[in-house]
C-alpha cells in the first residue's frame, strides 16, 4: 500500500475562489467543481489508506460540504439567477466551517502520513 499524506499546502487547491455576496456564475461553478474533485480524490486515497476516526470524520464532513456547495451553485447557475448569492450562503458557511476545522486539525499536527 502506498503512503499517503496531507498537509496544509494540500488544502490550497481546494479554494473555491468564491467570496460571500459574489455573483454565482458558471466560472464559480467550474472552480468549485474543480476544488471538489481535487479534494474528493485526496479524501478517497486517505480513507482507503486508513486514518484515525477524528480525521476521517473531518474529511467526510468537508467532502460533503464541498459536494453540497457545488450542487447548490449548479442549481443557481441552471436557474439563471446568477445574482442570487443568498442561494448559496448557507452551504458556503458550512464549507467555511469544515475547512477551518480540517485546517486547524492539520495545523496542530503539521501533516498526516498514512
Amino acid at each position: 500500500m502506498n503512503k499517503v499524506s496531507i498537509k496544509i499546502a494540500d488544502l490550497q487547491p481546494m479554494s473555491l475562489g468564491y467570496e460571500e455576496g459574489q455573483d454565482v456564475t458558471r466560472e464559480v461553478l467550474q472552480r468549485a467543481d474543480k476544488a471538489y474533485q481535487y479534494f474528493h480524490n485526496k479524501y478517497l486515497e486517505l480513507v482507503a489508506s486508513g486514518v484515525e476516526p477524528e480525521l476521517r470524520d473531518l474529511l467526510i464532513g468537508h467532502d460533503a460540504s464541498l459536494e453540497d456547495f457545488v450542487g447548490r451553485v449548479r442549481q443557481v447557475v441552471k436557474s439563471g439567477y446568477y445574482y442570487d448569492s443568498m442561494g448559496v450562503f448557507g452551504v458556503y458557511l458550512e464549507y467555511n466551517d469544515t475547512y477551518v476545522e480540517l485546517r486547524d486539525y492539520l495545523n496542530s499536527r503539521g501533516s498526516i502520513d498514512v
